[in-house]
């Protein structure tokens, strides 16, 4: 029984064969090119989740294991973000199952786990076999994953991920490295541990940059949230509102794949669907009976107003905001306000806040109605596909029906 622990040395990527690279083997020359390749990935690929994954599969390949699984640092807890498992993954919807079974998965930072261990101390730990491990170590392998899953682990290298100022801000864990000659499963060598710490390092600058963006959108929320509040602050209803259509907008981006970065922009957008409002008059905004003809015209002009006031704006945000204000209104048949736009005229953020719009006015009270039963909402909705609203986005939103109004629960 062998165990190798390495302390981690902040400079060790310079031991990297960066000069003299037409003399090394092919072997390393494959290495460094999977290495720059990942650099190039943490600075184009906008997704933070798909460039997590691309990581992941970029160390597998690296390392010629079976899987890499990265956690980042939640408090005192270690969260899953990644995973990837060439043979879990090759069997039929068995992915799904196990990111799914993984996302909400913490791991105390604490000596009592292998992955917990490296977060405290900072250290590399490269285990030949996981399941001989030394009974007088702290921590023990947790096998509940490889039952769960029929799937055998032997050989596991965890790695801390740290910033440029050594802080560790996550763990990498691969899985069963194969020897290229026999195929074997064996120990990570002392050289992949090299060429993956400096993977890791990437990717805890990858995180600690994650985290200052995070600060950077929370406060752009706040700014979002209390710009549209402000706008509309004699209705108690509207943070409330506001937060569930800018989480059916997201929702539906994801149902769309458009991407989680686009979804979270589309989030934000949706919520400024109509600060166009604050040019209307109270007592049309808040007449309990229904508008007359010449009422209808001052309301709709929140849209074309709300356009104006965003549009000029540097921010990319604010000029999403700008097309959702000025779209929301428009129809899937062209019967729509303000420009009588059809079919995909209509810009696809426009065609979501549309029906994330009516989907929570029917299904909330307002000062002119009661709030509609969810038999009735959804019937009339479904309704008016390939009329008002974009038939695709019907489908989505009839299939997926629980994950919405999980959502108005929420934040009911």
């Amino acid at each position: 029984m062998q165990e190798f622990i390495f302390e981690l040395k902040p400079d060790r990527s310079s031991e990297l064969p960066w000069a003299g690279v037409v003399n090394a083997s092919s072997l390393d020359a494959q290495r460094l090119k999977l290495l720059v390749d990942a650099s190039l990935a943490l600075s184009e690929v906008r997704d933070f989740e798909q460039l997590l994954n691309l990581i992941a599969k970029t160390g597998v390949e690296m390392a010629n294991c079976e899987g890499c699984s990265i956690y980042g640092v939640e408090g005192e807890n270690l969260r899953f973000l990644a995973s990837t498992n060439l043979v879990l993954d090759q069997r039929a919807g068995h992915r799904a199952r196990l990111v799914d079974g993984l996302r909400d998965f913490l791991i105390p930072i604490t000596s009592n786990s292998i992955a917990g261990f490296v977060a405290k101390s900072g250290r590399a730990m490269n285990i030949p076999n996981v399941y001989e491990l030394d009974p007088s170590l702290p921590f023990a392998f947790n096998a509940s994953l490889d039952q769960r899953h029929q799937y055998r682990s032997q050989s596991m290298l965890t790695l801390p991920m740290c910033d440029t100022r050594g802080y560790v801000l996550g763990v990498m864990q691969f899985i069963n490295h194969h020897n290229r000659e026999t195929s074997a499963i064996a120990a990570f060598s002392e050289l992949d541990t090299m060429y993956l710490t400096a993977l890791a390092n990437q990717v805890g600058v990858l995180l600690r940059n994650a985290r200052m963006n995070d600060q950077l959108r929370e406060s752009r929320v706040e700014a979002v949230k209390k710009f549209v509040i402000a706008s509309e602050f004699t209705d108690k209803d509207t943070g409330l509102h506001i937060e569930r259509m800018g989480r059916y907008s997201a929702l539906f981006c994801e149902l769309l794949g458009l991407g989680s970065a686009y979804a979270e922009d589309v989030r934000l957008a949706a919520m400024l669907h109509d600060v166009g409002k604050i040019t209307t008059p109270d007592a049309i905004l808040k007449k309990p009976g229904s508008l007359t003809a010449p009422e209808m015209q001052v309301m709709r002009q929140h849209a074309l107003n709300g356009y104006d006031i965003l549009r000029d704006s540097q921010s990319p945000l604010l000029q999403l905001g700008a097309t959702v204000a000025g779209s929301h209104h428009e129809k899937w048949d062209g019967s729509g306000y303000p420009h009588g736009l059809a079919g995909e005229a209509v810009p696809i953020v426009g065609r979501i806040v549309a029906l994330a719009d009516v989907y929570d006015a029917l299904s909330s009270k307002r000062c002119y109605k009661e709030p509609w039963s969810m038999d009735d909402v959804i019937s009339h909705v479904s309704q008016l596909g390939g009329t008002q609203f974009d038939p695709t986005l019907i489908t989505l939103f009839m299939d997926n029906l629980p994950r919405f109004t999980e959502v108005r629960h929420d934040f009911h």
